[in-house]
């Protein structure tokens, strides 16, 4: 029988044990120590939750599924705004969309913080080459940030085409899909790698750590990818399914305007597609989801055989969601789960329990706080996003019980008329859409995970059915939403008069 002094030993080892383990380490040294890790950022335009590694049957991701089985995969992340300048400025800021007075493609971050540190440029400042390459922040000139990297973005060299086979007219669009029987270089996803690949090649000999974001063009429209990604599927495959029918009971204004697929010449203006063109529509977004996997595929076979996977923290992501026609709508724009929910996978060396996925729920702001916490680095005090290094030593770890996004109405460069803001929580999506900045109520959506009627479930994608709000058995849940929603949002906060940003949670 143990004596008393040996059961206090016990105790207090036990003690220090739980302490020990409850505590976030960084995979990494402090950054006064000589081992600095490397960062390979990945961004994959309008790629949502179509990957093997979230359960999807249908779609040929091998690489990226490979990455997920030996990092930490999240199933829940979600996005600021489904849409790409909004959605990369909150992830390259740390900020949320309406502190950066982002909420528009053209709209610039540095009009409302001048003067903030935005990941790549903290990396920058301790002693990083900060590179990016492809569509990272911006996919137009107008928008890049020089001040973020150590030298000017790449963000398309001469010879990198969106078409193989056809020409442009103008500065029309031309079709929504292109197969070209070409190699991986002749589109400009191929291209990219291979300079992606040469640039680690020479990272490698060069005595500095490096942050490389590669920000990948597809499956962004046109579904233009080398005929072999095609020829993994057959067209039969992608034939229209039961979920193309409206959202019962949501507010107009719950759906977006703005019609980006019917910009295409061979697409309606009203977007109405036939039912061959939705499957063609369908084969040819996951011929590019192979595409893009393949040209992952080079990055991580490369870091393999260059000695740096060891040295490497790889975080990819996607930068929205996305809809093929399920909800009688295509591309992105709403607070909706397929445009807000997000594929997010973080490896890094020594990582606790490769290959584990988590259920937590975790927003793309909290990106740059987790790899200034990985790397050792003291991030901005006034980072809206929370360290995900604690679900990284344990994917049952949380680190918020809510996540948020949100649109704007009507999308566009001046100042919003209106804004729907969405809160998510593990079991529910609460949704309220109001005048802006004025904060009056215009309608409001509550959706319920485990009601089929509300929410249905096709493969990886969870598709909301039926607007709950108005419903008298939910009468008590919603008032509960909308009593969370106010202690987390505060309507229209953004930048003050100085353009200086304010903090617009509770």
């Amino acid at each position: 029988m143990m004596n008393r002094h040996a059961m206090s030993v016990a105790i207090r080892l036990c003690c220090v044990l739980a302490l020990t383990t409850a505590v976030p380490l960084r995979v990494f040294a402090e950054p006064q120590s000589e081992v600095k890790p490397n960062v390979l950022f990945i961004s994959i335009d309008d790629l949502r939750t179509t990957l093997g590694c979230y359960g999807d049957t249908l779609v040929r991701s091998p690489n990226i599924d490979r990455l997920a089985s030996e990092g930490r995969l999240f199933q829940r992340a979600y996005c600021h705004q489904a849409v790409c300048g909004p959605s990369r400025t909150s992830i390259l800021t740390g900020l949320l969309p309406d502190r950066t007075r982002v909420w528009h493609n053209r709209h610039r971050f540095r009009e409302a913080c001048p003067d903030w540190i935005t990941l790549p440029q903290l990396f920058k400042q301790h002693g990083y080459q900060a590179l990016s390459l492809g569509k990272v922040l911006s996919g137009s000139m107008r928008e890049l940030d020089p001040v973020s990297w150590s030298v000017p973005e790449v963000l398309r060299k001469p010879g990198w085409k969106t078409y193989a086979l056809q020409v442009r007219d103008g500065g029309r669009k031309g079709l929504a899909m292109e197969a070209a029987d070409v190699a991986d270089e002749g589109y400009a996803d191929g291209q990219l790698a291979a300079l992606a690949v040469k640039t680690l090649e020479r990272l490698k000999d060069e005595n500095q750590p490096f942050f490389l974001a590669v920000g990948f063009f597809k499956p962004h429209l046109p579904f233009n990818a080398p005929k072999k990604y095609w020829d993994l599927y057959s067209p039969e495959m992608f034939e229209a399914n039961a979920y193309d029918s409206p959202v019962a009971n949501a507010p107009d204004i719950a759906y977006h305007s703005h019609r980006e697929l019917a910009g295409y010449r061979d697409i309606p203006k009203d977007e109405r597609v036939t039912a061959e063109q939705a499957r063609d529509l369908r084969h040819g977004y996951h011929a590019c989801v192979s595409y893009v996997d393949a040209q992952v595929g080079k990055l991580l076979h490369a870091l393999n055989r260059l000695g740096l996977t060891d040295k490497t923290i790889v975080v990819l992501w996607g930068d929205h969601g996305y809809a093929l026609g399920e909800q009688q709508r295509w591309c992105k724009g709403t607070n909706f789960e397929l445009d807000t929910r997000v594929p997010l996978v973080i490896r890094t060396p020594d990582l606790a329990l490769p290959g584990s996925s988590t259920d937590s729920l975790v927003q793309l702001v909290d990106i740059y706080p987790t790899l200034a916490d990985l790397a050792g680095l003291e991030p901005p005090a006034e980072l809206d996003g929370k360290s995900l290094v604690r679900i990284l030593q344990n994917p049952r770890a949380q680190v918020r019980d809510v996540t948020r996004s949100q649109f704007a109405r009507p999308f566009k460069p001046n100042v919003p008329e209106a804004m729907g803001y969405s809160i998510r929580t593990a079991t529910h999506r609460y949704t309220r859409w109001v005048r802006w900045p004025g904060g009056k109520t215009i309608a409001e959506e509550l959706y319920d995970d485990s009601s089929e009627d509300s929410v249905s479930r096709s493969g990886a994608l969870s598709i909301e059915r039926r607007n709950l709000i108005d419903d008298p058995g939910y009468d008590h849940l919603a008032r509960q939403m909308r009593e969370r929603f106010d202690n987390v949002i505060t309507v229209g906060a953004g930048a003050d008069g100085a353009g200086r940003p304010v903090r617009p949670d509770r």
